[in-house]
């Protein structure tokens, strides 16, 4: 080789590609038709609508500020209360109510009293077939205080100690009878 000379490299096409563009003629663009647009269109707004709702679901149960936002406010729980079933009431006597709290919240929940909510108190099927319509059943206090702690998304169930009454002259077909009272709670959500 010549020092003075500059060397030059031959490559063999197979051995590189030149790059190739794709050309389109101005007539030949693909367009969807109408039903295909729709189709997109209800798919894209689907998408956008489930993200949306996905977003405002975590936020809600699992944003930073959810258990002191829980603990500041009431929190809403389901409750039932019956009467003891294996010691009925009979008139001037006093019995137990068991209360079944259903806490449906991703955070545990400290119920702080129990309370009388509207509505009838309703003896079981079987008595109001015989004719108990009314069976004359109270709380014995306007307001019950607890300590009762649940857990987050379980059922609890509780007893109320000589917590209902039934009242002289109650009918005679309601006596045995297990009975259903309504009741209402008082609770909050601890910090987390």
């Amino acid at each position: 080789m010549n020092p003075g000379y500059a060397h030059s490299i031959e490559l063999d096409p197979a051995d590189h590609e030149e790059p190739t563009w794709d050309l389109r003629q101005p007539g030949a663009r693909r367009r969807f038709d109408r039903r295909a647009r729709m189709i997109l269109t209800v798919a894209a707004v689907a998408a956008l609508l489930a993200n949306a709702g996905a977003a405002w679901a975590y936020w809600h149960f699992n944003g930073p500020d959810r258990g002191r936002l829980a603990a500041a406010a009431g929190v809403e729980i389901a409750l039932t209360a019956t009467s003891d079933p294996g010691r009925t009431l009979a008139p001037g006597e006093v019995g137990n109510l068991t209360v079944t709290v259903t806490n449906q919240h991703p955070v545990p929940v400290h119920i702080t009293s129990i309370l009388p909510a509207d509505g009838p108190v309703v003896a079981d099927d079987l008595r109001r077939e015989a004719g108990c319509s009314d069976p004359r059943v109270v709380l014995t206090e306007a307001e019950f205080p607890v300590s009762w702690e649940v857990p987050r998304n379980t059922i609890g169930a509780f007893i109320l100690p000589k917590a209902l009454t039934m009242r002289a002259g109650g009918q005679a077909a309601c006596q045995g009878a297990t009975f259903t009272v309504p009741v209402r709670a008082q609770a909050v959500s601890p910090e987390q």
